[in-house]
């Protein structure tokens, strides 16, 4: 034994040998470095490393400055700001858990080996809910179904199974949940009408029957039961309601809201709850009902106290980057924002203000053109609207005009909020003035003149934009 330990032990040594003679630690940054015994792999690796190839000392770690330090960092910088997708609609599939099954035994023991009933009840199927949290911006992290675990079966000794874990669906606040319907198919087979008048009434009844019992009900060794047996049962079944069902459809609107949309299945009773006095010891058991399947629509809304409504390429993105502590993407052309950007206005006296960034609207959106509806189902949350027109285009009355008929033509009774105009770019010399002084006569909109480039006479604007809100909270 002793020599056996001491080969092993030479054993030890030869290997933790081998593995120093070919790494060793960089003495500068701590690095793990191989070390090739071999001339001609030391050459090799020093080519690699842009070294001497006539150098025969191992080769050092490479420094910061080296191209393999900047092609690491290049890796890094290449993928910085890149961000998962914005979704703002998904349809899921819902599935609660299936219920246990109950457990036919019987008590067993050294003095009864002919016991009473002793079987378990099935747990409940899990439930699934959703909830809404205002950690979450986007529906990208939803997945495209959900399952809830399933109720664990009864065993021996009275032992219940366990309930079925539930399952959270986590949105963000504004989330607006409806249930899909999938369209009826109609069945363009018709029965044999002669088939069906030589079907004996009574055996398809009894059939029908039994069917039923097995979907709720199961046996021990395939007993079927009998007539008294089958009236018994027949008694047990749950009342089913033929009243079609009212569809899901709700708004997520405040933090922490819990709603359950997916019911999970009760689970089957054990023997000892068919005990009569008829049947003393019950061969039979509940089985585990099938929990809810359902689809659902996802659609997120967005919730601000003020929402920027304007044609592309008006100032909205730059105006929110001004009086906010939102970074949206700033370009000089058209749809740079394809998703709303939710910034807050922090006052002096710490009153804060939401102010939520539309992408921007063209004419005939409310038919879908140009990503419409997808862009319009963000300004219904809004509490007040912003219109942002830029003074230095060729008509901007005509722009404001464009997207109230778009907004009308959406959702009537949507341009009845609250609204401002947002003159941008009114430092663009005297077209600007003038537009500004037509735009003034052709509405009755409060306008505020600003170049959001420059953060010129944003104050007054943020100040009217919080007197609007200030009345809707006041009223």
């Amino acid at each position: 034994m002793a020599a056996r330990r001491a080969n092993w032990g030479l054993l030890a040594d030869d290997i933790s040998g081998a593995l120093f003679r070919k790494f060793t630690r960089c003495s500068r940054c701590s690095a793990v470095v191989r070390v090739h015994s071999s001339k001609r792999n030391l050459e090799t690796e020093a080519k690699r490393l842009g070294g001497n190839e006539e150098s025969s000392t191992p080769p050092t770690h490479p420094t910061p400055s080296s191209q393999t330090t900047h092609n690491l960092g290049s890796v890094h910088r290449k993928f910085l700001g890149k961000g998962p997708p914005f979704v703002d609609y998904k349809r899921v599939k819902i599935t609660a858990g299936k219920g246990g099954d109950g457990a036919i035994t019987f008590f067993k023991s050294a003095r009864t080996p002919f016991g009473p009933p002793s079987g378990g009840s099935g747990g409940r199927g899990g439930d699934v809910y959703v909830v809404a949290s205002k950690e979450y911006t986007s529906l990208n992290g939803v997945q495209n179904r959900y399952a809830a675990a399933n109720g664990g079966n009864g065993e021996g000794k009275q032992m219940h199974g366990a309930d079925g874990k539930d399952v959270e669906i986590r949105v963000p606040v504004g989330t607006y949940v409806r249930q899909w319907v999938e369209p009826d198919v109609q069945d363009l087979c018709e029965d044999d009408p002669d088939q069906s008048e030589s079907d004996n009434g009574k055996e398809r009844k009894a059939l029908e029957q039994l069917e039923l019992l097995h979907r709720y009900f199961k046996f021990r060794n395939n007993y079927i039961p009998q007539r008294d047996r089958i009236n018994i049962l027949l008694e047990r079944v749950p009342y089913q309601s033929k009243a079609t069902p009212k569809l899901i459809e709700f708004d997520l609107a405040t933090d922490g809201e819990r709603r359950l949309i997916a019911r999970g299945g009760r689970g089957g009773q054990g023997n000892p709850h068919f005990v009569s006095t008829d049947i003393k010891g019950p061969g039979m058991a509940g089985r585990g009902q099938p929990g809810t399947t359902l689809w659902l629509d996802l659609e997120l809304k967005t919730i601000a106290d003020a929402g920027l409504v304007g044609l592309p390429n008006a100032g909205k993105s730059t105006f929110l980057a001004a009086v906010s502590n939102a970074h949206p993407r700033i370009a000089p052309y058209p749809f740079t924002t394809l998703n709303p950007y939710v910034g807050t206005i922090d006052f002096p006296d710490f009153w804060t203000m939401t102010i939520a960034d539309i992408p921007g609207l063209i004419e005939g959106a409310h038919r879908n053109v140009g990503l419409g509806h997808r862009f319009l189902r963000h300004v219904e949350r809004n509490r007040i609207l912003v219109y942002v027109i830029d003074l230095a285009s060729k008509e901007p009355w005509r722009d404001v005009e464009i997207l109230q008929s778009e907004l009308e033509a959406y959702k009537p009774g949507l341009t009845s909020k609250p609204s401002l105009i947002i003159g941008n770019k009114a430092d663009l010399g005297t077209i600007a003035k003038d537009n500004f002084e037509v735009l003034k006569s052709r509405t009755t909109i409060p306008i505020v003149p600003i170049s959001a480039k420059d953060k010129k006479n944003i104050t007054a604007a943020t100040g009217m934009m919080r007197n609007l809100v200030m009345k809707l909270n006041n009223n």
